[in-house]
């Protein structure tokens, strides 16, 4: 993860540098990435505060931080595989993995932090840098995290959206367009690794 966080800071220096040359797709086109599921639900990530209560059984239950590799480690069972799960999936999982060795068990499972929920500003936003989100945060919400746009912008908001490892989206909008509040805009999230630049 910490390789891929570099890369993806060098990215944002390239686009903070070369950015009057940019062009992207409308952003009602963008994919969706794998923060969340169909439904939206949040999907677990490396760095990410889990809770995990196995009802009558302390000894199984506590908080655990999601490692590099995506996993947690687990009395009794060991490795347990989280990255990509959302919290349901995941307390479903370790119901099925602990039945050998508890009866009838009962697992819920919440978020106490999502540190890998990371987006970057960069550009004519007041306030440049990255930024943990804890929650759902469309893309006007995401402007106004970074302070709003300074005197100087033009008004384009880009997004530049990581899909799969080597393929980089690049799509378009303006301030305007998100504060008209079209429903389609209104229902596009930022994602985990996700770029909004502004000119």
């Amino acid at each position: 993860m910490q390789r891929s966080l570099f890369l993806w800071v060098g990215i944002l220096v390239v686009v903070t540098s070369c950015a009057g040359a940019m062009v992207g797709e409308e952003l009602e086109t963008a994919v969706r990435g794998d923060t969340f599921d169909r439904i939206g639900d949040y999907k677990i990530g490396p760095a990410d505060a889990l809770n995990i209560r196995v009802f009558g059984e302390e000894a199984l239950s506590g908080s655990y931080i999601v490692a590099p590799s995506g996993t947690i480690q687990v009395p009794l069972v060991g490795f347990v595989k989280t990255q990509g799960l959302t919290q349901v999936q995941l307390a479903r999982q370790l119901e099925i993995i602990l039945k050998p060795f508890v009866r009838e068990p009962r697992v819920a499972v919440s978020l106490n932090d999502t540190q890998s929920y990371r987006v970057f500003f960069s550009g004519e936003f007041q306030a440049r840098g990255v930024r943990e989100l804890k929650a759902k945060t469309s893309i006007l919400e995401g402007v106004i995290l970074a302070g709003g746009l300074t005197d100087f912008a033009s008004g384009k908001i880009y997004l530049l959206r990581r899909i799969g490892e080597r393929n980089v989206k690049r799509y378009v909008t303006t301030f305007e367009a998100l504060l008209r509040g079209r429903k389609i805009l209104d229902s596009i999230y930022l994602e985990r690794g996700d770029i909004l630049h502004a000119e």
